[in-house]
């Protein structure tokens, strides 16, 4: 008799801790659940490359509804093209997986506003990503940082282009910090030196290229960190 009595303490006691951490766990961040649906969506700045090469700042608003796990985009210009709705679907995959959170409650509203032609593409996963996260985990994004690069499977962030003119637009619209791919801060610029030889009745040019580096964080005057996860780059632009 004491014996049975024994094993039932110990099976309601290691009960009652097992209760106790597993409601420890729901609380963490990882495992929180969405934020209600219907609260104030969420705005990130995607730094983008016009068509004749130069840097831009345009607003996203995110917004999270109640639905059936759809993406759904609202954009009045035509030139933001299939890929980038690509990177919106890989975005809210990426961030449901990473808060592990299940998106088929809820439909997803990417919002941009722009009458300029920009180049379309893979470049605004990260920070659509971030933005997602942002929302399902009811935070805010902070104003004065930025980030470009590509949304990959597991989190990790992909290269882009048009880091130093993306840099200059952030730069003019106060934004202090740009978040970059792993290896992109820097970059080699190419240039041309020629020599001429000349003799009697005959001349001769020799050029040879040679690279010099670039710094982009002090060749424009921001702050540029390079990250490689989307958890890296929360820390910087979650509040």
């Amino acid at each position: 008799m004491k014996k049975a009595l024994s094993i039932l303490v110990i099976f309601i006691t290691f009960g009652y801790l097992g209760y106790v951490s597993y409601g420890m766990l729901l609380e963490s961040p990882r495992f929180a659940p969405p934020t209600k649906p219907g609260v104030s969506p969420v705005t990130v700045p995607l730094l983008a490359v016009t068509e004749d090469n130069n840097g831009l700042v345009i607003p996203l608003s995110v917004e999270l509804l109640p639905g059936t796990g759809k993406v759904l985009v609202n954009i009045n210009n035509p030139s933001f093209i299939l890929d980038t709705q690509d990177s919106m679907r890989l975005a809210v995959k990426e961030a449901a997986e990473m808060t592990n959170t299940d998106m088929n409650r809820y439909d997803v509203v990417f919002s941009i506003t722009t009458n300029i032609s920009i180049i379309g593409g893979p470049s605004a996963g990260a920070a659509m990503t971030i933005a997602t996260m942002a929302l399902i985990l009811d935070k805010q994004i902070k104003k004065d940082v930025a980030i470009t690069g590509t949304i990959m499977p597991g989190g990790y962030i992909g290269q882009v282009g048009g880091i130093e003119e993306k840099a200059l637009a952030a730069k003019e619209h106060g934004i202090k910090l740009v978040l970059v791919p792993l290896g992109e801060s820097v970059y080699r610029e190419p240039f041309e030196n020629c020599t001429q030889r000349k003799g009697a009745g005959w001349s001769q040019k020799e050029c040879f290229i040679t690279y010099r580096l670039v710094n982009i964080s002090k060749e424009v005057g921001i702050q540029v960190k390079e990250v490689g996860t989307i958890t890296e780059a929360l820390k910087y632009m979650v509040e």
